[in-house]
């Protein structure tokens, strides 16, 4: 008996089921349609559809991490209150308090009554003073039953509307109401290491193992060789570019246009390796010299909150990369050494000096502390570029049009819907919950990341034009930024990720294959194939750009068409890889490696440092640093982030016992897949073993298949 739900293309179909696809398709058209009035240049869903809505074991795997986040999130109001409270009594009554209290409890004895009245006595008259203190205090912050109440109501919110109400309600309502904040300062590191403390875990930024090459003297995060290693293995991997000879690529920067902007020189090279014998030119020669420059922030804005004024920069990191041993960097194998960094697009001796980890370029930096605060300084600006773009913009965003225009031009009984449908699962509802209560004035992106909402708008449809469909899969984006492995040896995304996209385009190959026979006339001749390219390039849908693999047909209505098996299976094998790797590796790392405010965070509180600028103790530092309630917004959001996984990567059903895909002969080449991940996941802890820190976000089953959150 023939089975009905096995995947078939149109153009081997019956008339009768033709016509039963086109009349499913014409239905999706008024499910599945786009918005282009939200975000200038960034074409959106206009909705949720029926059916793509969060199900409820997904709802309940939000909710088992968001119980231990909104826990944490209460004990750090009920501990900034008492704070708060404690800051305001006059502290000699407390002092009074407990030194009669330590008298009573050691002169108290039943042999001398007399004596113990007295100390009881004076135990009771420094208590009764608590009331008259507690009374006035209590008209700084609300009432404390009225505060605990408030919480419990943000909590119910989330229950009913999902993660993003938990910051609705933040600790500036909940806690203050005449303008004093002074108790959300933090005065130390402590404070914000206590921010943690009811979470079962601490992000791996404060819970580094210490290696032998390590510095001593400093925290883990704060060390050079960290700096280096978050640029290849941190939360935020897409900025790195190589430092080039001359202008071939519009992803690399040469030598002479990195000069113009930042004037580093061949003594702070030379200084810094502590080696005279390198250059500038002989860097570039050799592939050494890399480069972060955040030119995208140029010109952005930043916001006032709560009555405090934030600020943005467009820094630019030098750092070389080598395999020589030194003092405080891995003593096997490549690394990224940071070399120098300014804290603008163009050099002034005054305001935008540059910095180095050793004094060397003239910016009044003895004490290092400068040095100190300008890597900070990039981390903020990677964090911004990471949530605007790398991970909204380049994951979520360009997965939404991908997903209306799958659903409006290719019918259910598709082979590449079937096998997409995983991949695009949860997506939307996770965007539009995104668009409505993140991204928007007053939401948690306007509170956490230091943008006014326009220029991260603005952000976002720059990245968004600029954006090229080819130009972006892995093994074209590596080589054009420079950093393939002929440039630069060690890179542990990208090591990583390269093992899973050949394993995606392997198994996209074969499993299109068993729909096309690899036959390029079967794809130039599959109609539902080609209403998907239209709508992709249409710039009255999803508008994308820069799909090279696709030729002219001479129509003006419909001028391109796909007509290459191979380049077929890149093109999915791209979507695949955005869903679930791509996506992984930058939203996976948030909670790790971006929570934790002195080492990284999205706002900056303090203008860059300058040359006349002092600072003179670590705690000096905590400046450019939120304030306490910002930071708990922060790695709340991030942890409940980086929490949540619905599926893994590569199983398609819930139950191994029920097979997702009801064609028989895909049971071969899943296996298949599913096997070539196992052993990439053995291969991932292998290397692991020999790196600074495990490198964990591209491990197959840290990875869900699709953008779900």
């Amino acid at each position: 008996m023939q089975n009905n739900n096995i995947p078939t293309l149109p153009q081997h179909d019956s008339t009768p089921e033709k016509q039963q696809r086109e009349f499913q398709l014409a239905l999706a058209k008024t499910k599945y349609n786009y918005m282009t009035s939200y975000l200038e240049g960034v074409p959106l869903s206009a909705d949720v559809p029926q059916g793509e809505e969060f199900s409820l074991r997904y709802k309940e795997s939000v909710i088992s991490v968001f119980i231990q986040l909104a826990e944490n999130f209460k004990n750090n109001v009920i501990r900034l209150l008492e704070k708060e409270l404690c800051d305001d009594i006059d502290s000699d009554i407390f002092k009074d308090i407990s030194e009669s209290y330590q008298t009573l409890e050691s002169k108290l004895s039943a042999l001398h009554p007399k004596k113990d009245i007295k100390y009881i006595k004076d135990f009771i008259h420094s208590l009764s003073q608590l009331p008259t203190a507690i009374e006035d205090a209590l008209n700084i912050p609300k009432d404390i039953i009225k505060m605990l109440k408030g919480i419990d109501q943000v909590i119910e919110e989330v229950k009913k509307e999902g993660p993003t109400a938990l910051l609705k309600s933040t600790l500036y309502d909940l806690l203050n109401n005449d303008g004093k904040r002074d108790y959300l300062q933090a005065n130390s590191l402590e404070d914000y290491q206590a921010l943690y403390a009811s979470l079962d875990t601490p992000p791996l930024t404060v819970s580094i193992k210490s290696k032998p090459w390590m510095e001593k003297e400093k925290a883990l995060y704060d060390q050079d060789w960290y700096f280096g290693y978050l640029q290849t293995a941190g939360f935020n991997t897409t900025n790195l570019i190589a430092v080039s000879a001359s202008d071939t690529s519009d992803m690399t920067i040469s030598l002479s246009q990195l000069l113009q902007k930042m004037p580093v020189t061949d003594h702070i090279l030379q200084s810094v390796l502590a080696d005279n014998n390198v250059s500038l030119q002989t860097a570039v020669a050799q592939n050494r010299l890399y480069v972060c420059d955040y030119t995208m922030l140029e010109g952005k804005q930043s916001n006032e909150l709560h009555g405090k004024q934030r600020y943005v920069a467009a820094p630019i990191a030098l750092f070389y990369s080598t395999d020589k041993t030194a003092n405080g960097f891995p003593d096997t194998g490549s690394y990224l050494r940071p070399i120098a960094i300014q804290l603008a697009q163009q050099y002034n001796p005054d305001t935008a000096p540059i910095f180095t980890p050793n004094n060397c370029s003239g910016a009044n930096d003895g004490n290092g502390l400068k040095w100190q605060v300008a890597k900070a300084i990039v981390n903020i600006c990677s964090a911004i570029q990471h949530e605007n773009v790398a991970h909204l913009g380049a994951c979520h965003l360009i997965m939404d049009t991908i997903i209306i225009a799958a659903h409006r031009q290719l019918s259910e009984k598709h082979p590449i819907l079937k096998l997409l449908i995983p991949h695009f699962r949860f997506t939307l509802n996770i965007n539009n919950d995104a668009l409505h209560s993140l991204v928007i004035p007053g939401g948690v992106t306007a509170c956490d990341v230091g943008l006014t909402t326009g220029s991260s708008f603005e952000m976002i449809a720059e990245a968004r034009s600029a954006w090229r469909w080819d130009e972006q899969s892995p093994e074209q984006l590596f080589k054009a930024r420079g950093v393939n492995t002929e440039s630069l040896p060690v890179f542990e995304f990208r090591d990583d990720t390269i093992l899973l996209w050949q394993a995606i385009k392997t198994f996209v190959r074969n499993y299109l294959s068993i729909y096309y026979n690899n036959d390029n006339d079967a794809v130039a001749n599959d109609e539902e194939l080609q209403g998907f390219i239209f709508e992709l390039t249409s710039t009255k849908y999803a508008d994308f750009k820069g799909l090279d693999g696709l030729v002219s047909t001479g129509n003006s209505e419909r001028p391109y068409k796909i007509d290459s098996f191979d380049y077929l299976v890149e093109l999915i094998a791209h979507i695949i890889y955005i869903a679930g790797p791509q996506h992984a590796a930058v939203n996976y790392a948030q909670y790790p490696l971006m929570s934790f405010a002195p080492s990284v965070t999205g706002c900056l509180y303090h203008e860059p440092p300058g040359t006349n600028t002092v600072i003179n103790t670590i705690e000096d530092t905590l400046t450019w640093c939120p304030p306490l309630d910002i930071a708990l917004y922060t790695l709340s959001f991030e942890y409940l982030l980086s929490g949540v996984q619905y599926d893994v990567f590569g199983k398609y059903s819930q139950d191994p016992r029920i097979a997702y895909f009801n064609d028989p002969q895909v049971e071969e080449v899943l296996i298949d897949f599913q096997c070539q991940l196992a052993q990439i996941e053995v291969e991932i802890h292998q290397r692991n073993k020999l790196r600074a820190i495990p490198y964990t976000f591209q491990l197959p089953s840290m990875i869900p298949n699709s953008t779900s959150i």
